[in-house]
């Protein structure tokens, strides 16, 4: 609790959007990823 308490308060607002957009990026490049490998083997 308290180490969640301390990153909590030390989080700017700034800092808390790009933490939630960070990971949708991950996701988006994970499935462009595998969109490109199911692309490749239909068309192999």
């Amino acid at each position: 609790m308290k180490t969640e308490f301390n990153h909590a308060a030390n989080d700017s607002p700034r800092s808390g959007s790009t933490k939630k957009v960070a990971p949708v990026v991950g996701v988006a490049i994970v499935i462009a990823i595998i969109v490109i490998a199911v692309g490749v083997n239909m068309l192999g």
